[in-house]
């Protein structure tokens, strides 16, 4: 379910922390790798213990495997915790969905029927004009009475087609994937703006779906009754939400959410810093080598 972000305002500058606090940490701990040391000691045990490690990690220094099994640790934690919330959050979202269906009305099981989902439609008795795909291994499509009493037949069916589109490419189970994979990546700011385009994608790929079997104007103004409907509260959820782009691209224009610069900077800004610290971790390993080396050598000579 996309979510538009407005234009400007302290929540795109707050997007750019993470990436400015781990390049500045990424920075440090390659100038001054002291606290990776007691890790990289470990490592190198292990190693001498089982010498497949070695072979696995392709002889990379310690200090640098280190460093980067940290990043990769720190997004694993953070995409699995933020995914495993949104589950339980949608889990319970689809409880609470299932439990308040009712049968539905005539009129919606006739729309129902027309498209061939009879057997895969919830009704629900509330107020509030709302519809959306839920569920992962076996998702239905949920409409309010709040949304069918406000509806003509043409934009029903354009609802219904719409959410049908979402139910058979289970795009709840997507949703959810996606907002899982940004999280894991949530240090590149960049990664947020990627997820709404794809989104977007998702959600224009319904509208055409709806359009194939309802004219254009039954679809704007299902939307224009969803502009006052509240947002469905979860990620793992493919709500009829309207969008800046699904607007346009009824008006006939190609419109996507932009992608700002400033975190396509900050994100290059971050994959820079990783890259420095690769190098300077590497190239100081290979000199302390070197060093040993002719340490070792001018022992034997001296001996």
């Amino acid at each position: 379910m996309p979510r538009d972000t407005p234009k400007g305002g302290w929540h795109r500058h707050l997007a750019l922390v993470p990436a400015i606090a781990v390049g500045l940490a990424i920075a440090l701990l390659a100038a001054y790798p002291a606290p990776l040391l007691p890790l990289a000691r470990a490592y190198q045990a292990l190693c001498e213990r089982y010498p497949i490690l070695t072979q696995l990690t392709f002889h990379a220094p310690p200090t640098l495997l280190v460093l980067l099994g940290g990043l990769v640790g720190l997004g694993i934690v953070a995409g699995v915790g933020a995914g495993s919330i949104a589950l339980w959050q949608t889990h319970r979202f689809n409880q609470r969905v299932r439990r308040s269906a009712v049968a539905p009305p005539a009129r919606l099981g006739r729309a129902a029927a027309q498209l061939g989902i009879t057997g895969r439609l919830s009704y629900l008795p509330w107020a509030h004009p709302a519809a959306c795909c839920y569920g992962f291994t076996r998702p239905d499509i949920a409409v309010t009475a709040g949304f069918v009493t406000r509806l003509d037949d043409e934009q029903l069916i354009a609802v219904l087609a719409h959410e049908r589109q979402h139910l058979r490419r289970r795009d709840p189970l997507r949703y959810l994937a996606l907002y899982a994979l940004s999280a894991a990546t949530f240090m590149f700011p960049v990664a947020a703006a990627l997820r709404r385009r794809r989104e977007t994608r998702i959600e224009l790929a319904a509208d055409r779906a709806a359009l194939a079997v309802a004219p254009r104007r039954a679809l704007a103004g299902a939307l224009l009754v969803a502009l006052k409907a509240p947002r469905i509260p979860v990620p793992g959820a493919a709500g009829l939400t309207p969008t800046e782009a699904r607007i346009a691209h009824l008006s006939g224009r190609a419109v996507m959410p932009d992608v700002p610069t400033r975190q396509v900077v900050a994100s290059l800004g971050l994959a820079v810093a990783i890259m420095g610290a690769v190098t300077r971790l590497t190239v100081s390993a290979a000199s302390a080598a070197r060093a040993v080396e002719t340490i070792c050598e001018f022992c034997t000579h001296v001996v």
